[in-house]
């Protein structure tokens, strides 16, 4: 999503399309492979998800997203969600879907595990924490979503 909303595609939006704000839920595939320049957004604010047991990608999606905003006057935030998972904010990719090759992206411990089960954390060391549900962590995602865009898209929820 983050490419798509630079502003050097602009070019390939379609016609009459307006981006207004951004939120990137886990962000992992630009993360440190790719020139930052074609993802820096300017015009539109944009907020960064990322939960500390995701075991794709670690804090380094913070600062990529913070370096390809760096220039802009629309607002950056950073969110880290505790016990989220990279693979649970949607359901495609998650173990309840059935689907090849989704599952759960959380970095587990086997010794701590089982003096405490459904903790998690990630290869960047994130505090060892309670892990979210795939539902729970859909709700809280949907939240911070929703909260973020009504501030941005509706003159701060005023109307």
């Amino acid at each position: 999503m983050t490419r798509q909303a630079a502003g050097r595609n602009r070019a390939q939006w379609p016609e009459g399309v307006e981006v207004r704000a951004v939120m990137a839920l886990a962000p992992a595939d630009n993360v440190m492979t790719e020139d930052v320049g074609a993802y820096e957004m300017t015009k539109a604010p944009v907020a960064v998800v990322r939960g500390t047991c995701d075991g794709r990608v670690g804090r380094e999606a913070l600062a990529f997203a913070a370096e390809a905003t760096a220039k802009s006057s629309a607002g950056f935030r950073q969110l880290e969600m505790p016990g989220a998972n990279h693979n649970y904010f949607n359901t495609q990719w998650s173990p309840r879907s059935g689907q090849v090759a989704a599952l759960d992206h959380a970095t587990h411990d086997a010794t701590r595990d089982a003096a405490h089960p459904g903790r998690c954390t990630d290869p960047g060391g994130s505090p060892y924490a309670p892990q979210l549900t795939e539902a729970a962590q859909r709700r809280v995602g949907a939240a911070f979503l929703v909260a973020f865009l009504r501030c941005h898209l509706t003159d701060g929820g005023s109307r």
